[in-house]
């Protein structure tokens, strides 16, 4: 009951809505929140009353460009962005550059970023699994490079749409930003969600994307790392089957594989994390009825 109570404060916390903030430079305008939490996603909406080339944004040290639309007298454009675990709780910088031959509109923004309070979890795991061998660490660091090089990739097309899909029904059982304890030994805050689920249970594709790598890692078993474009990936950790291969376009709900307990696991269950520009963020405000990110709530888009 303590930790069901800590989740759903949390969740109301990350959840809120912040006051919005409107930068403009003469046709170029963008809509951003004044404040955001560590882990936390948000939308940054950008409307141009005339045609350009290219939308570049850039934000924690990362860039990428905006897809957009004309939808009525204006082109609109929208990307997700975050504060990942660990950003400094401090005003951080946005930059947006619309650019068109000879001419080019810049604005420039602040967004601050406020802590969260992230409540404890304590496991036991199997000593090998706390502190690997010299050679699982060398797998480990090669395994991690592998990854960041696939994550540094900010692909330009965007696949993704609201609403995103939940991967499995399960509840939560291990929240985002929990500060682990192994054993005893302070670790890594849990940088994903940890969904219920039973053994060989179907896993779902959060949203549409391309499949940017799969593997079978040390800590995170049999895994699947999903493409949604301008630096949005989704993954899905700890699966005892993988059914789709690099490369290979999913759309929202495609089978990616079972669910398992492989790797640095206790039982079966879903690990689902996701980064944006390198920042884990907390996926669950995109799963929630109602939410800021519902737009079936809002009547569309």
């Amino acid at each position: 009951m303590i930790l069901r109570a800590l989740l759903a404060l949390l969740l109301l916390v990350l959840t809120a809505t912040a006051q919005a903030a409107v930068l403009t430079e003469g046709p170029l305008s963008v809509t951003v929140p004044e404040s955001v939490g560590e882990g936390q996603i948000f939308l940054v909406e950008i409307s141009l009353t005339n045609q350009v080339e290219t939308v570049l944004v850039e934000w924690m040290g990362r860039a990428t460009e905006v897809t957009m639309t004309k939808r009525g007298n204006a082109f609109k454009g929208e990307l997700l962005l975050g504060a990942g675990l660990g950003t400094k709780h401090a005003p951080q910088t946005i930059l947006v550059e619309a650019l068109r031959p000879n001419r080019r509109e810049m604005v420039l923004g602040k967004i601050a970023v406020t802590a969260v309070a992230f409540p404890e979890q304590r496991l036991s795991l199997p000593p090998s699994m706390v502190t690997p061998s010299k050679e699982n660490l060398a797998r480990i660091k090669r395994e991690q490079e592998q990854v960041n090089a696939v994550l540094a990739v900010a692909s330009p097309r965007k696949f993704w749409n609201f609403p995103f899909l939940r991967p499995v029904p399960g509840e939560v059982t291990s929240a985002f930003g929990l500060r682990r304890i192994l054993n005893g030994q302070p670790r890594s805050p849990h940088s994903g969600i940890d969904l219920d689920a039973m053994m060989a249970d179907p896993v779902l594709a959060a949203n549409q994307g391309r499949v940017a790598l799969t593997g079978d890692f040390y800590f995170n078993g049999k895994s699947v790392f999903l493409d949604h474009g301008q630096g949005v990936y989704t993954m899905y950790f700890h699966l005892s089957r993988i059914d789709v291969t690099p490369g290979q376009h999913v759309e929202r709900g495609h089978l990616v594989g079972l669910a398992g307990s492989t790797g640095r696991s206790t039982g079966p269950h879903l690990h689902f994390g996701m980064k944006i520009l390198g920042q884990s963020v907390d996926p669950m405000p995109l799963f929630t009825a109602g939410g800021a990110f519902d737009r079936q709530a809002k009547g569309g888009s």
